[in-house]
């Protein structure tokens, strides 16, 4: 694993420590912010492109250039009725989300560039992770409401992110055609209305071990013409998937694939566009950025860099970027970056001209806005089709979803807000319910459970009753991973907990255990493991064997946690969803409501300090 400099893992703890997320899907993804590339920043103060001065008004430029606009979204993650507060800049909107409010916003930006520079030019795109990771309505429905709502909102070009191999390429690839689904399916996927999106699937550095091309006939490129007063001009599109995807997905999914270098994939189809005539470019990427403090990192800007130093004559003008569900508004040389936060909460608006002469972008500008809600912006009207696609879903998955299952302490949520030793109330629930149910009379035994962060997906949200429903404990956990009850030494748990330290964006949620940690200033891993007991003050010793519940996604190595590869299993839970559910059941049988744990598994121990260790061992200094 690589390091992570100070000043960008600062960056990446801050922005995992509020967690920003009130219902839906979590706004933390399984990301890799490895280096710290930065790039200068663009202001966004303006809540609708109505008011952005710089798109209010006709120029002369008009009469001599193409005017052009690219709307895009990212990390769409299935939200229909998602809802959560947009952090825009220096500025919070609340309660911004759900598909309707996106359409009709994307159709208010629309209207006001064809308004103003009486033009056509407009591409709706998006980013990857249209799926998965995505609340009951559109998990339970195969995802394909989500594939209704795309077109609905007339997404015109696409690319792939990690989650669209969640359930297999070929799932994804069935729900973009609205293919039927196969005889297996549940009854709500079988009785769901089968629809094309029409939306194409460009991806640059994706391509089949076996015949060394993209899948499914997708291309890695696509050029479409744009005119304005008689003349004409040619727009490139390319699609980016993110280097690191084999760490993340089931293993099985993806071991057919290739995933090719993201700048020399850009590089090359740079060119080939450019011969073709073509030399004004969007880039649609799965790869992370954030917009923080005035500087604009990330492996996004990484690449661009790395791009400019292959291609210092590239033409990419625009790049759309994802995975990490923040904001991003900056340049990284000349190239414009946005990205439009997650779940439907925002989305972002480029407008520019394409100069008929040079075929390049000019004047291109970028602003990102959220997707308010009714109350919030009465004059813009939910779009009453696309809304009407996520009512739906919710009346099909009603039945189940609704159904109360347990309940909460006080009727309070148990929430994803993470300390700075990155402990998780929701995630700490979880993995005591994975060894709860472990260790009910007759099951597997184990004496540990310990979950990925990227796995707990949203907070736990009771009904107005204080109720736990089926469709809130879902959410929470929405994967379906395998658990299983795997052999560990001590020194491996050990090793599992340290490969944190490497990266911070990926944690784990432990349960029957707890450690003390230090910081290693300099270090390869930015802290390092010091001791570990089991909950009542046992030592942990390193040499012994554990029983370890653990999913069957970090058991390939997923996350990188590699210290959990090729460790023997011993037997399975089921899945990581129907254990939780099943949990929060036997609590409510037990008359014990859910109570949020106390963040007290992870002690940090400064450096300088003495820790004390059992009383058979000597106090030793923490250097």
């Amino acid at each position: 694993m690589k390091s992570t400099p100070n000043g960008l893992r600062k960056l990446v703890v801050s922005l995992m420590i509020p967690m920003m997320v009130t219902s839906g899907v979590a706004t933390l993804p399984e990301l890799a912010l490895a280096k710290a590339g930065t790039g200068s920043t663009e202001v966004d103060n303006y809540r609708t492109p109505l008011k952005q001065p710089e798109y209010q008004h006709r120029t002369k430029q008009d009469k001599r250039d193409i005017p052009v606009q690219v709307l895009g979204i990212n990390d769409l993650h299935g939200g229909l009725s998602t809802t959560g507060t947009a952090y825009i800049g220096s500025h919070q909107y609340q309660n911004t989300g759900t598909v309707g409010r996106l359409a009709a916003y994307l159709d208010q930006a629309q209207n006001q560039f064809k308004r103003v520079h009486h033009s056509k030019n407009t591409f709706r795109v998006e980013a990857g992770d249209m799926v998965g990771a995505a609340p009951a309505d559109s998990s339970l429905l195969a995802h394909e409401s989500t594939m209704h709502a795309l077109r609905g909102m007339k997404f015109q070009i696409g690319t792939l992110g990690n989650h669209e191999f969640d359930r297999g390429l070929p799932e994804f690839n069935r729900i973009l055609h609205g293919k039927k689904a196969g005889a297996g399916a549940d009854a709500l996927v079988q009785h769901y209305p089968n629809e094309p999106t029409n939306m194409k699937i460009v991806v640059a550095n994706v391509v089949k071990k076996s015949t060394n091309k993209a899948p499914y006939g997708y291309k890695p490129y696509l050029i479409r013409k744009v005119k304005a007063h008689g003349k004409t001009a040619k727009i490139g599109f390319i699609g980016l998937e993110l280097g690191s995807l084999s760490d993340i997905p089931p293993a099985k999914n993806v071991k057919d694939y290739k995933i090719l270098d993201e700048a020399e994939s850009i590089a090359k189809y740079d060119r080939i566009l450019n011969k073709k005539g073509v030399k004004a470019v969007v880039v649609m990427a799965h790869t992370a950025v954030q917009t923080r403090f005035g500087e604009t990192a990330g492996p996004t800007v990484d690449i661009l860099h790395k791009l400019n130093k292959l291609d210092p004559k590239n033409n990419v003008g625009l790049y759309v970027a994802a995975h990490s569900h923040q904001y991003a508004n900056g340049m990284v040389g000349k190239t414009r970056v946005v990205q439009a936060l997650s779940s439907g909460k925002a989305y972002d608006d480029a407008q520019g001209y394409v100069s008929p002469k040079t075929g390049k972008f000019v004047g291109l500008k970028a602003h990102v806005y959220p997707v308010l809600s009714a109350k919030d912006d009465a004059k813009v009207k939910t779009n009453a089709k696309v809304a009407a696609i996520a009512k739906d879903a919710d009346k099909r998955v009603g039945p189940k979803v609704n159904v109360v299952i347990g309940k909460t302490a006080g009727g309070q949520s148990i929430t994803k807000s993470t300390t700075k030793s990155l402990e998780n109330a929701i995630g700490e629930t979880v993995v005591d319910g994975q060894l709860y149910e472990a260790n009910k009379p007759g099951g597997l035994k184990a004496d540990f459970a310990m979950t990925n962060n990227g796995g707990v997906r949203s907070d736990l949200i009771p009904n107005a009753q204080g109720q736990i429903t089926w469709g809130a404990a879902m959410a929470v956990q929405p994967f379906g991973d395998v658990l299983q009850v795997v052999e560990m030494t001590g020194q491996q748990i050990q090793d599992a907990l340290n490969q944190q330290y490497y990266n911070p964006a990926f944690f784990m949620q432990v349960a029957g255990l707890k450690y003390t940690y230090t910081n290693t200033p300099g270090g390869k891993q930015h802290a390092k493991v010091l001791k570990m007991t089991k909950t009542d003050g046992t030592p942990i010793d390193l040499a012994t064997k554990y029983r370890v519940v653990i999913s069957d996604y970090i058991h390939t190595g997923g996350d990188r946690f590699y210290a959990f590869k090729n460790t023997p299993t011993l037997g399975s839970l089921g899945t990581d969803s129907d254990v939780f559910v099943q949990y929060i059941k036997d609590m409510a049988t037990a008359n014990q409501p859910l109570t949020a744990p106390k963040p007290d598994r992870k002690i940090y121990q400064a450096t300088g300090t003495t820790l004390t260790l059992p009383t058979s061992a000597a106090p030793v200094a923490v250097k």
